[in-house]
């Protein structure tokens, strides 16, 4: 199987198997281009350990045809006014002014009402109790509001509790841990130090996890000192770790893999951090990642860092996929419930697929970029691995609301659920098979792949076959072909970088970390041995280009980027051949969403006869989310093809 170890390299430096860069196609969908179309904006349903919070509904007359046009980059796009806020009321940090969001009221039955209605108390009781990120080290930790049931809280105390021993660890989801928890078997102190613990005891040769949260402890306590006012949140105790790129106001660093950027401290925690604080989420740790997402050499491999080392894969002597390579090694080995990664091009996907994880790449402005270090102004998202495909449309529901700071999040219409089960669907789902990419499969992964298109069929999934791109076709008025394409490709990239990486630096403390990009080459310099193991030719191409994104050269690549990938890519296939997704494996086919911005979903399909894990990629069109969702939730409860890698269990 090819794997797509080098996927940001390849774009920056022109190879045409990179893709280009864009935010979303110009010709994207809010639906399916087939005869029943998804609804986008319909309430959730579901209660228990499954609800989450609900969104507001926005009527499809006032939807754009493209989400593009709700919200560039935010290097200077424009968007809905409107405050797409977790809670009703302006949320803390919110400009003054921001018109607050509401919740959906719920379609279901009146439990179901009631769930939400309860999920939402907690959210307001949480911002209200103003629970603390981080403790000095002689600080008492909080404990419950004044009116807090002191029965409850006692009667959920981890001393009246069973042990959590390392076997209820492996392949725990959220959905068990909330029935341990609520029945007062668990609490989320016993859970955090529990993996804390496992982390110690087995990350030394998987080296996954740069750092763990010195607070991890005493914020779950935290949370089961109040645990009568806010366990109905949709992921209340649930440890969950970030990448090395996404910041946290508290004593961990975000760095990117760089030493350029140690000990470096946020201020404010990213937007998606705050939201997942918000759902009650327990922040476990940082995990390693690709130096600067795989832009700095095409000879550094995925997974390593000059800060971390090299994240090794669990499963074996496997390719470990990029760049968000600690989040999926540290999922799979058991590490947490779930992680947040980040892509620009195959980054959670990827991963995902070699460590036999659940990974989601959202349409791009589902989730804020505030307060993640960047790569592409127009290509970025954050996204959730998991074990299963609930846990990890869970975590995505927790962080996937809109943000002031970052335009292209002000969407006038927004799924309201992610969750399996909870929206309707056509009755009879259809994916298509690309032959151009099925063809390239060595036996072993074509074995797996046939064997999981199989599985969708026993999951009364429809396959159809023998799928065509004209995007296989250079375009009309192309001199060159592919190798004149993927120049303009690596210059979108290039460019992008550049233009975001200086903003960013810019921002930080004067005098402690480089300026700009130019300042950072030659730090990385002055140290070769320790900073440059692999170079840094793509970060030194991506300054010599200089950062220019209003010329020709970017506009038109850009653009022909977001045509090949939407309109004669994705969405042609999907409206020619009558299907709702396209499947590929590994991060085959990721490439051409991450040009349109579309979502992506990983599923585990098996294993090849020597042991390497494969996924199953699922590809659809703008906001599509929900619906390969549902196609991977299906085929996952038929397949149940994940099995935890051995050494780790």
């Amino acid at each position: 199987m090819r794997e797509n170890e080098h996927e940001h390299d390849r774009q920056r430096s022109g190879r045409p198997e990179r893709e280009p860069s864009s935010g979303r196609a110009a010709d994207s969908r809010l639906g399916t281009p087939v005869e029943n179309e998804i609804p986008i904006a319909r309430p959730a349903a579901g209660t228990g350990p499954a609800s989450g919070l609900r969104r507001e509904r926005q009527s499809a007359e006032s939807a754009p045809t493209n989400p593009a046009a709700a919200g560039a980059s935010p290097a200077g796009g424009t968007g809905s006014p409107r405050t797409a806020n977790p809670h009703p009321g302006p949320s803390p940090g919110a400009p003054s002014g921001a018109a607050p969001d509401t919740r959906a009221a719920s379609s279901g039955p009146a439990a179901d009402t009631a769930g939400a209605a309860a999920a939402a108390s907690a959210a307001d009781t949480a911002s209200a109790l103003k629970l603390r990120n981080s403790f000095a080290a002689d600080e008492e930790v909080p404990q419950a509001s004044s009116s807090a049931n002191r029965s409850a809280l006692r009667s959920n105390a981890a001393h009246d509790r069973e042990e959590i021993t390392d076997e209820d660890l492996l392949e725990l989801t959220i959905e068990t841990f909330k029935e341990k928890l609520q029945s007062g078997r668990w609490t989320c102190l016993q859970l955090t130090q529990a993996y804390i613990e496992r982390i110690g005891r087995l990350d030394g040769e998987l080296n996954a996890v740069l750092e763990l949260n010195p607070d991890a402890a005493a914020l779950a306590k935290q949370l089961d000192d109040n645990f009568d006012e806010l366990g109905s949140l949709p992921l209340f105790g649930v440890p969950v770790l970030l990448k090395d790129n996404i910041d946290t106001a508290d004593k961990m660093t975000a760095t990117a893999g760089s030493l350029a950027l140690e000990g470096r401290r946020a201020q404010r925690d990213a937007f998606a951090a705050a939201r997942l604080r918000e759902a009650g989420a327990v922040l476990l740790g940082k995990v390693n990642m690709t130096e600067w997402a795989n832009c700095m050499s095409w000879k550094m491999p995925s997974g390593y860092s000059s800060r971390g080392g090299q994240t090794r894969n669990p499963y074996g002597d496997y390719p470990v996929g990029g760049s968000s390579t600690g989040s999926a090694a540290a999922v799979s080995a058991n590490f947490a419930l779930g992680a947040i990664g980040s892509e620009t091009s195959g980054s959670i996907v990827s991963p995902a697929s070699a460590h036999s994880v659940v990974g989601i790449k959202p349409t791009v402005g589902l989730i804020s970029r505030s307060g993640v270090i960047p790569l592409s102004l127009s290509q970025d998202t954050l996204g959730p691995i998991a074990r299963t495909v609930l846990d990890a449309a869970l975590i995505l529901e927790a962080m996937a609301f809109g943000d002031e700071a970052d335009a292209c999040t002000l969407l006038k219409q927004r799924p309201v659920s992610f969750l399996p089960e909870r929206s309707a669907m056509p009755d009879r789902l259809k994916v298509g098979v690309v032959e151009s990419y099925a063809k390239k499969l060595d036996p072993d992964t074509a074995a797996v792949f046939e064997r999981a298109l199989k599985d969708l069929e026993r999951a009364g999934i429809e396959v159809r076959r023998g799928l065509e791109f004209p995007a296989d076709e250079p375009e009309e008025g192309s001199a060159h072909g592919d190798a004149e394409e993927a120049q303009a490709d690596g210059i979108v990239l290039r460019r992008e970088f550049k233009a975001a990486i200086d903003a960013f630096l810019a921002e930080q403390p004067h005098g402690e970390f480089p300026a700009n990009l130019g300042e950072l080459i030659a730090f990385n310099a002055e140290h070769a041995e320790r900073r440059l193991r692999y170079g840094q030719h793509l970060l030194e191409e991506s300054e010599a280009d200089g950062g220019v994104m209003d010329d020709e050269a970017y506009i038109e690549g850009k653009a022909r980027g977001i045509r090949r990938a939407g309109e004669r890519g994705i969405d042609f296939a999907l409206l020619k051949y009558g299907v709702h997704a396209l499947v590929f494996t590994g991060s085959e086919g990721s490439d051409l969403a991450a040009r349109a911005g579309y979502p992506l979903v990983s599923v585990p399909a098996g294993y090849t006869e020597s042991g390497q894990p494969v996924g199953l990629l699922l590809s659809g069109t703008a906001l599509s989310d929900p619906l390969l969702i549902e196609i991977a939730h299906r085929y996952e409860r038929k397949a149940k093809r994940r099995r935890p890698p051995e050494r780790y269990s």
